[in-house]
């Protein structure tokens, strides 16, 4: 193995746990001094007066650096397809993996993902995400945990969740898991909660007097978180039931059975069955939240569109008031239309009454009125005619 030299690679801390003592022992390093202290070999043999280790770093620098991946994978044998890219992005899984020696089993790989989302009154969020890879020696039942990209403050929990196991339960390679899901449990609980207060608020707000102007952008962020949440919750039921078929293939294969305690191993089974249980009872609320949610939109949908419909019918009465007078106003304009004509006719100078002789006299000329209004009206329907062929009326789509 060639000796590491990088500088860009993230800081270690390793924690030991020794039977008997209440606090870790911690030390901060680099890789290249975890390297030089030969401390873990190659991962079959480690001191025997620490039972657990707890190595906390970074994935996301290590996948591009080949010196400390590789060192990594060798001395704590993790697999190649665990640094894939589509492990990286994936959203969860459960693996697992038998090691050997000359034919004898030396250990037991798995390593599992889980992602939550977490939610807060003020619709802020953050992703929580677990990456963990857990080493079980068979000989000496001593557990390596490397813990990923942790966040604060998972990051100050995780040495409590793990420290003061009882002896017997080191025998299991899984007792790691039914810590780690109860901690999973209570995560995905409150990001549950949080969505599902939210959609109460949204359920309890007092409806406007008049015009209701929802927030359409408030309804469909909650509905994202939900969603987020609902998917988180799918896939940490299908890591769960991985885990448990895992624990029942481990059991049943009889991997170092000397060493495994049954009644320890059943109790560490039943720990994990209920807290997928708990998690399945989680699924069925967040799929209510969301149908809640949907409810609310859709009602807020209707709401609005049934004050518009209200608006809509109100100016019809409004149209048929005014088509009414309309009406009348082009009633009385047929009443005088006619006498107003004969007047403007009677009064132009091609009429003429005398009042000495009592007698309406005509011009000859009369003719004209008649050579100028008629072709002038003619003309005036003949233009309307060709306005409305050059340039149509646009109707909306």
């Amino acid at each position: 193995m060639s000796k590491i030299s990088c500088q860009n690679c993230p800081a270690i801390s390793i924690l030991r746990w020794k039977p008997g003592c209440s606090d870790w022992q911690q030390h901060w390093g680099s890789l290249s001094e975890l390297q030089s202290s030969g401390l873990f070999g190659q991962g079959q043999e480690i001191p025997s007066e620490s039972q657990i280790y707890l190595i906390l770093t970074g994935a996301k620098s290590i996948r591009k650096c080949s010196p400390c991946r590789s060192f990594l994978s060798e001395i704590f044998c993790i697999p190649q397809i665990w640094w894939s890219d589509f492990c990286q992005n994936s959203n969860g899984y459960l693996g697992s993996e038998v090691t050997r020696c000359e034919g004898a089993v030396t250990g037991l790989n798995t390593w599992a993902y889980f992602e939550v989302k977490q939610l807060n009154n003020t619709m802020e969020y953050e992703w929580v995400k677990i990456n963990i890879f857990v080493r079980w020696l068979v000989p000496s039942n001593q557990t390596i945990i490397l813990a990923f990209d942790t966040k604060s403050p998972f990051t100050e929990c995780i040495p409590d969740m793990l420290q003061n196991p009882e002896p017997n339960d080191l025998k299991d390679p899984f007792w790691v898991y039914a810590r780690l899901a109860s901690k999973v449990v209570h995560l995905q609980d409150t990001s549950v909660w949080a969505v599902r207060n939210q959609v109460r608020a949204i359920e309890t707000e007092i409806k406007p007097v008049g015009r209701p102007r929802p927030d359409y952008r408030r309804l469909h962020d909650v509905a994202r978180h939900a969603i987020h949440v609902s998917e988180t919750l799918d896939v940490t039921t299908e890591t769960m039931d991985s885990i448990l078929a895992h624990h029942d293939e481990f059991l049943m294969q009889g991997i170092a059975l000397e060493s495994i305690d049954r009644d320890i191993s059943e109790d560490i089974h039943r720990q994990l069955t209920f807290c997928k249980n708990v998690i399945s009872n989680l699924r069925h609320r967040a799929a209510s939240n969301r149908k809640r949610l949907e409810n609310e939109i859709q009602l807020a949908y209707n709401t609005v569109a049934q004050y518009d419909a209200e608006i809509s019918v109100q100016i019809g009465r409004a149209a048929q008031m005014d088509s009414a007078a309309m009406k009348t106003v082009a009633f009385l304009t047929m009443a005088f239309l006619p006498a107003t004509f004969l007047c403007s006719i009677f009064s132009t100078s091609f009429f003429d009454y005398n009042a000495d002789a009592n007698s309406w006299t005509m011009s000859s000329k009369i003719w004209i009125y008649w050579a100028f209004a008629i072709p002038s009206t003619l003309g005036t329907f003949t233009l309307w005619y060709f306005w409305r062929k050059m340039f149509p009326p646009r109707f909306i789509e």
